[in-house]
């Protein structure tokens, strides 16, 4: 039995390094070899994943949505859905926090050793994978374009400093959107694709309870009229609330948008790629991860 950890060492107040020794001990409870990868770079973590998954029974990640966003690129592309556990390690933790994941170490090894994995929905914006959230529009390149030591020092509140610069900011977005259920069209101010109750590190409100494996996700729209931004934050803190006024959502497994221009679209907060149309699928189940049984009962 074989287990590789793989972590971050520059995401967030980084743990995993500290206590290396610790999980080790911990892993080898149950496994007999251990090995450990640290991420090198951007894209690093997805490459050596692609190459070395399948010759693990378990994997321990740990970093923020970004490391996220790699082990599950990683994964797919290598074909592999050996169990995976995460430690959530970055500013914000979206996916973390969605799945309740202890950022302690010790009830995170707790959590690894004695519970089961569940697979988990992932979704696809053309050739790029993501766990939680695809957007465009106005805001959505906050996350990368803060600066990592702001995240590091003030946490959340570095994203709404630089929230602020993009106020007087004016963006013309016209989309048409193509699902397989309806068709619309029109001027818009954000678009978000959600497959999640948590962004930016706030948590969305859902009158329907969502699920991480049952092959759909929300679309919600924006509408660009007057003062926009205003419906944007309203739907941050209200969730499905807030679905009125030029704000709506589509549930759906695929989607295809159009837009007038090319525009840059973000998928777990990083930049994806910056194009005049794309399409977004959700792939059932696609990797299989270790959530706790509340989690488990809840979004499962």
């Amino acid at each position: 039995m074989k287990a590789l950890i793989c972590y971050n060492p520059y995401s967030g107040k980084q743990k995993v390094g500290k206590n290396l020794e610790y999980i080790k001990g911990r892993l080898k409870t149950k496994y007999n070899q251990i090995d450990v990868y640290t991420t090198t770079g951007v894209g690093s973590l997805t490459e050596h994943l692609k190459k070395v998954a399948n010759s693990y029974d378990f994997i321990l990640v740990s970093g923020g949505d970004g490391t996220f966003n790699e082990t599950i690129t990683g994964l797919i592309q290598g074909g592999s859905k050996t169990k995976l556990g995460y430690i959530p390690g970055g500013t914000c933790n979206d996916v973390g926090t969605m799945l309740g994941l202890p950022k302690n170490i010790k009830k995170a090894m707790k959590l690894m050793l004695e519970e089961t994995s569940v697979g988990m929905d992932i979704c696809k914006a053309d050739e790029k994978y993501f766990a939680y959230v695809f957007g465009v529009g106005k805001f959505i390149d906050i996350s990368y374009v803060t600066p990592s030591r702001l995240k590091r020092k003030f946490g959340r509140m570095a994203y709404f400093y630089y929230g602020i610069k993009e106020f007087v900011q004016d963006i013309n977005m016209h989309v048409k959107i193509n699902t397989n259920i309806t068709e619309v069209e029109g001027d818009y101010y954000v678009v978000l694709g959600l497959n999640s109750n948590h962004v930016a590190g706030f948590k969305i409100f859902r009158k329907k309870k969502i699920k991480l494996n049952d092959g759909h996700f929300d679309l919600t729209l924006i509408q660009k009229k007057g003062v926009s931004w205003p419906r944007l934050f309203r739907f941050m803190i209200f969730g499905d609330l807030a679905l009125k006024y030029g704000i709506s959502t589509i549930t759906t497994s695929s989607v295809t948008l159009q837009f007038n221009e090319p525009i840059a679209c973000n998928t777990d907060g990083e930049f994806a790629f910056k194009k005049s149309n794309c399409h977004i699928e959700i792939l059932k189940e696609a990797i299989n991860i270790v959530v706790p049984s509340k989690t488990k009962k809840k979004l499962f």
